[in-house]
């Protein structure tokens, strides 16, 4: 298995499948008809997912789906003409949700939205004003409401994803994947925010070149604002940095022909749903190539059987050839 392989394996591993893809559409068509519903009292106009669901870059296990619940802000202002407080909002829609049998006892609010957890997955219910055509959410500490502009960041993810072979969302997904075993607090959405403005700029030719271009470049991109502090944007910065001087080291590797010394290297960075070689398959591929049996094709990779002949050469299995 060669490193791009393991790459695509892991990102495999990951990602949403097919039949999870049904279960979601059919828990969020069951959720909208509650929420649209107009004996529900929640004023709401408009239901529609968002987030890395929808810029398809969620990845497994499932935790946050987004799901923003557009309200009639008429509805809702106070005598004085004036927005509606945001947790007042909240407190209403929690109510609802937990008095239907299908999420009883399963709805609690999680500032600044109301999450109902089902046995698979969690959807994050997002009331959001619209106001001069601009959506606007319940802040963090639940005082007021704070402008997001969650459409426009699909429709940019989304564009520079087509712009670079549709591999961004790929790598995305390895980063948040990284974030989340390491327990890394970068905010998801500025994963992706630094993903767009990477990629706007830098090309790559394949996933091992793009996932270390997102880690080379992080640092200039990140913005304090989205931490909640200072001390841990700067705490995320150095870890991303020392990620950052791993995969340069394993690229020196990939460089002298060193597969297994690199593997070894992205393995410790990403954890358990990165494969690695199997040290019997390395062996016997040793010896093939030692004997001039190895080929290599672009789809099937190292293989004694598929591909186009490697010169032989005595080598050992940690030193196998791409």
């Amino acid at each position: 298995m060669t490193l791009l392989q393991a790459i695509q394996k892991m990102i495999y591993n990951i990602t949403v499948t097919d039949k999870q893809e049904v279960n979601i559409e059919s828990s969020f068509n069951n959720l909208n008809k509650y929420l649209l519903n107009e004996e529900s009292n929640l004023s709401v106009k408009r239901v529609f997912l968002n987030g890395s669901y929808k810029r398809d870059t969620i990845i497994r296990p499932l935790n946050d789906i987004d799901l923003f619940a557009v309200i009639n802000i008429e509805d809702y202002k106070d005598e004085s003409g004036l927005r509606p407080n945001s947790q007042s909002v909240l407190t209403k829609f929690k109510n609802y949700l937990d008095g239907l049998n299908d999420y009883k006892g399963k709805v609690k609010q999680d500032r600044p939205c109301v999450t109902i957890f089902l046995s698979d997955k969690n959807f994050d219910v997002l009331p959001s004003l619209l106001e001069s055509g601009a959506h606007y959410i319940p802040n963090e500490d639940l005082t007021g409401w704070i402008f997001t502009d969650p459409e426009t960041l699909t429709t940019q993810l989304e564009r520079v994803n087509a712009s670079r072979d549709y591999k961004v969302k790929e790598i995305v997904k390895a980063v948040k994947y990284w974030k989340r075993e390491n327990n890394i607090s970068i905010p998801s959405f500025h994963v992706e925010e630094v993903a767009i403005n990477t990629f706007n700029l830098f090309s790559f030719t394949n996933l091992e070149e793009g996932i270390r271009l997102w880690f080379e470049h992080a640092e200039g991109y990140l913005t304090v604002g989205r931490f909640k502090s200072y001390d841990e944007y700067d705490k995320v910065k150095k870890k991303i940095n020392k990620v950052k001087d791993k995969l340069k080291e394993a690229k020196e590797f990939l460089d002298i022909k060193n597969q297994a010394e690199a593997l070894k290297i992205w393995k410790d960075i990403f954890g358990k749903e990165f494969p690695t070689i199997d040290i019997e398959e390395a062996k016997s591929f040793s010896k093939s190539l030692t004997d001039g049996s190895l080929k290599y094709s672009a789809s099937a990779g190292l293989s004694t059987s598929v591909g186009t002949s490697l010169s032989s050469s005595k080598g050992f299995y940690g030193e196998i050839l791409q």
